[in-house]
């Protein structure tokens, strides 16, 4: 019995070592195809990041008032003024759709030729010879251009703000009509059944937010933005804000970001306008978000907005450059390379870019630099880690030299105050508390917390309050 029995047990052990085998066998397959995926699809970001030349901007001989009558000839209704077409269209979606969906043609004249090239390559060209362009045109033949051919000048960098953020106001509005049409599957049940807008674009429509780029459709549908937060044309001082993971439409990010940078924007009494700059692909979890890649296409476009911002806000108003955790990131890649700025600011962030371990790899390593990580943050983990190619995001700007790194603090202890989407801190039970631990990623933007205090200093211009511990100087800075 007992032999029977080991022999049973030998025969069960032998078939069962080959399933397991295999079941390691998959297992180890399916992870090494998952990394390489991932890591093939970095390389296909990192492949957009390569610069090119910029496109020439087509140049308009003939006199443009002509082809802009034979536009407003051509739009879906007539109006008398681009307000008064604009004031239509926000009141009838179907006519936004119509207006967001023309096209120019490119063989109707010189000015057609030119708007039909921005919309072929809206990113290929100098935003500054673009906004050129527009000033030969002259404000009113823009403002008919913004909302005839919105879809243009809504996603056009170069093209004055004021324009494109009246071009997407349509983008939005016509965006949440769309997303009610997309077909379905026909079911008896959905007969005559409407289908309800996308949420996060329906909360925007009629709304004075102001955006200088809305894409629904980028990030797999998920969306990207750029959003003004303040007056741009009579802030003294203007941040770029650069949000951390999941900075798409479809994630609370959207909001939660805009509530920051609000909270800033309102502390200055019109002093500061805040710019946040979610305009390109994104990643989202740690995995995606461990890539270098997306970092890298981010980058190049947050510093050609720059020099849009520059030539439009002029040389006398101070920019800050702030990144926020994976944004970190971004702002760090973007000073390897031409950038407009005059401050930069790494809040809880990822690391001072791929490949970035000394101030050498900067483009200009005397910028004044700031840096604030609360004691305990998880992205400790990932600061200063050795570099991968593709993988990590370079030194840890806490320690990086010249940073100039920013007491944290404590949790105001008000019983008024809130956290950073208004929740009051003494329901939330963490009133006076300090910032530090898991959560103090997000509690350092805790508006007058010391830690969101210190952060208003450094975007003001002003003095923010020191870490005990300071990174080394750099030599001759």
């Amino acid at each position: 019995m007992g032999r029977a029995k080991g022999s049973h047990t030998a025969r069960a052990s032998a078939t069962l070592l080959p399933v397991r085998m295999r079941w390691w066998r998959a297992s180890s397959l399916l992870a090494v195809s998952s990394m390489a995926l991932v890591y093939l699809a970095g390389v296909t970001q990192l492949g957009e990041a390569e610069a090119e030349p910029a496109l020439p901007v087509p140049a308009v001989a003939s006199d443009p008032g002509a082809e802009i009558a034979d536009f407003r000839a051509d739009a879906p209704v007539g109006a008398d003024d681009p307000e008064a077409l604009l004031t239509a269209a926000l009141d009838d979606a179907d006519l936004a759709l119509d207006l967001v969906e023309a096209r120019p043609d490119p063989d109707a004249g010189e000015l057609s030729a030119a708007l039909a090239a921005f919309a072929e390559d809206a990113g290929e060209f100098d935003p500054v010879e673009v906004g050129e362009f527009f000033t030969g045109l002259g404000e009113e033949h823009t403002a008919w251009l913004s909302v005839l051919y919105p879809s243009v000048i809504g996603d056009l960098p170069g093209a004055p703000f004021e324009a494109r953020a009246t071009a997407n106001r349509l983008v939005i509005e016509a965006a949440g009509e769309a997303s009610t049409r997309f077909d379905g599957p026909e079911r008896p049940w959905t007969a005559g059944a409407e289908r309800p807008p996308r949420e996060e674009i329906a909360e925007l429509a009629g709304g004075d937010r102001e955006f200088l780029y809305f894409d629904p459709y980028n990030n797999s549908g998920d969306g990207s933005w750029i959003e003004v937060v303040g007056d741009l044309a009579t802030a003294e001082t203007v941040t770029v804000l650069v949000p951390g993971g999941s900075a798409v439409l479809t994630s609370a990010n959207f909001d939660i970001y805009y509530q920051r940078a609000k909270s800033f924007s309102e502390a200055s009494d019109g002093r500061l306008a805040v710019v946040v700059w979610a305009g390109a692909s994104w990643p989202s979890g740690w995995i995606e978000e461990s890539w270098a890649s997306w970092a890298a296409v981010a980058a190049a476009g947050l510093s050609s907005f720059t020099a849009d911002l520059r030539a439009q806000v002029g040389e006398d108003v101070p920019i800050t450059l702030a990144g926020h955790s994976y944004g970190g990131a971004v702002i760090g890649l973007a000073e390897t390379d031409e950038l407009a700025a005059d401050r930069i600011l790494h809040i809880a962030s990822a690391g001072m870019g791929n490949d970035v371990y000394e101030p050498a790899d900067l483009a200009e390593p005397c910028r004044p630099r700031y840096s604030m990580t609360a004691p305990g943050d998880p992205i400790e983990w990932i600061q200063g880690a050795p570099y991968v190619p593709l993988l990590g995001h370079g030194a840890d700007p806490d320690d990086f030299p010249g940073t100039k790194t920013l007491f944290t603090g404590s949790l105001p202890d008000s019983p008024d105050a809130t956290d950073d989407v208004g929740v009051s801190l003494v329901d939330r039970g963490i009133s006076g508390k300090e910032v530090e631990g898991v959560h103090s990623h997000s509690e350092i933007f805790y508006p007058e917390s010391d830690a969101w205090d210190n952060l208003l200093a450094v975007m003001l211009g002003e003095r923010p309050e020191p870490a005990e511990e300071q990174p080394p100087p750099i030599g001759g800075c």
